[in-house]
C-alpha cells in the first residue's frame, strides 16, 4: 500500500494488514494508538451495542486508556461486559429469548435481518467490543486477528489515528 492508497482506501482491514506488513517496526509501536481507534470504532457502532455491561466497559476502557483505572478494575468490567456477549451465545426461551426479541425490535438498523441474522450481527458487534476492552492486555497485541478483521472498523477513523510512514 502506497501513501495515497491509504488516504483513499475502503478497507480498514486491508488498510491495516498492509501497516502490519508493509511497516512491521512502526506497527509494533501502536498498541495504545490501536486500542483508542478500536475504542472510537465501538462508540460508532454503539447503536449495536446497547447493553449496559458492554457500555460500561467501554467508558471504562477509555479511563484504563487514561492511567485512570486499574488494570483489576478493567479486568472486573470487563467480566461484565463479557457476560453480556454471552446472551447471545445461549438464547432459549427460559432464558433470553424474549430479551433478545425485544432488543431487535428496538434497533432499526435490525428491522430488515431475519432473527438469525440479527442475533448474529448483535453478538459480532459485542464481542467486538468486549476485545477492545481488553486488547492491549492480549498475549498476541498489537496483531489479534479477530479485530483486524472486523466489519465494525472504519477507514476514516483509521486515517484520524494514524499516519504511516510508507516507504513507497
Amino acid at each position: 500500500m502506497t501513501n495515497e492508497e491509504w488516504a483513499t482506501s475502503t478497507n480498514a482491514p486491508a488498510m491495516l494488514e498492509a501497516l502490519r506488513t508493509q511497516e512491521t517496526v512502526f506497527f509494533q509501536t501502536l498498541t495504545s494508538t490501536l486500542h483508542r481507534y478500536f475504542i472510537a470504532c465501538s462508540w460508532k457502532i454503539k447503536h449495536l451495542i446497547p447493553q449496559k455491561g458492554l457500555r460500561n466497559g467501554l467508558r471504562g476502557t477509555e479511563q484504563w486508556a487514561d492511567g485512570l483505572l486499574t488494570d483489576e478494575e478493567l479486568y472486573k468490567l470487563d467480566w461484565y461486559a463479557e457476560a453480556d456477549c454471552f446472551t447471545f451465545d445461549f438464547l432459549d426461551e427460559d432464558y433470553n429469548l424474549k430479551e433478545a426479541k425485544e432488543l431487535i425490535a428496538s434497533i432499526e438498523q435490525l428491522k430488515a435481518l431475519t432473527f438469525d441474522e440479527a442475533v448474529a450481527l448483535l453478538s459480532e458487534a459485542a464481542y467486538f467490543a468486549e476485545g477492545t476492552l481488553i486488547y492491549p492486555k492480549m498475549k498476541r497485541a498489537p496483531y489479534f486477528k479477530r479485530m483486524f478483521t472486523s466489519q465494525f472498523l472504519c477507514p476514516d477513523l483509521l486515517r484520524e489515528f494514524i499516519d504511516p510512514p510508507f516507504s513507497k
